[in-house]
């Protein structure tokens, strides 16, 4: 629980980091793809 809270948090950190910094905030979305791939990971690893 803690570890997706933190993976959470971070990748919303990441996310508005370059978001700002760089203006490509059409270009991040792909960390919520990599995030989702993740969560999904999990979900199916603790469904076994």
């Amino acid at each position: 629980m803690v570890k997706k809270l933190f993976v959470t948090l971070a990748t919303v950190a990441l996310y508005l980091f370059i978001s700002i910094f760089t203006g490509w905030w059409a270009v991040t979305w792909i960390i919520w793809v990599f995030y989702f791939v993740y969560i999904v990971y999990l979900i199916f690893k603790d469904h076994q």
